[in-house]
């Protein structure tokens, strides 16, 4: 399951790479904007669906790191992902048509948690599987 993750998490890495440090997917992003709005009948405003968006971007990234690396502490898997957060955020800020903002690394890190709180959840029911079938 380790190597899975692994693979996993350098793949989701390299697109992650790809969407936050070179210019704005300017259509991808209004296509899903849209796609969202007409959804939920325009029920949420623009920043209400990045901030969901900025959120759902990093549930995968805590998920999978916890998972790819699971000697080391989850609390320090949340950190490095908040860490990288505020990079991306730092490095948005000098691209010319990117916006960075203070709410997209908070964003990020409720995701994070979120796919932290998923890997321990998932670890504590593969143990306890284990335990009455062992």
């Amino acid at each position: 399951m380790v190597r899975a993750a692994r693979i996993a998490l350098a793949l989701y890495l390299l697109a992650g790479a790809a969407i936050t440090l070179g210019p704005t997917p300017d259509g991808v992003f209004g296509r899903g904007q849209r796609a969202v709005g007409e959804v939920t009948d325009g029920a949420l405003s623009a920043g209400a669906i990045e901030a969901g968006a900025n959120i759902a971007v990093f549930v995968p990234l805590g998920f999978l790191l916890c998972q790819a690396f699971p000697a080391v502490r989850r609390s320090l898997m949340w950190l490095l992902c908040v860490t990288a957060s505020a990079g991306i955020e730092a490095y948005q800020y000098l691209l010319p048509g990117r916006d960075a903002s203070v709410r997209d690394v908070v964003m990020n890190g409720l995701g994070a948690a979120l796919g932290v709180l998923l890997s321990w959840v998932l670890d504590g029911v593969l143990a306890r599987r284990r335990a009455r079938s062992g």
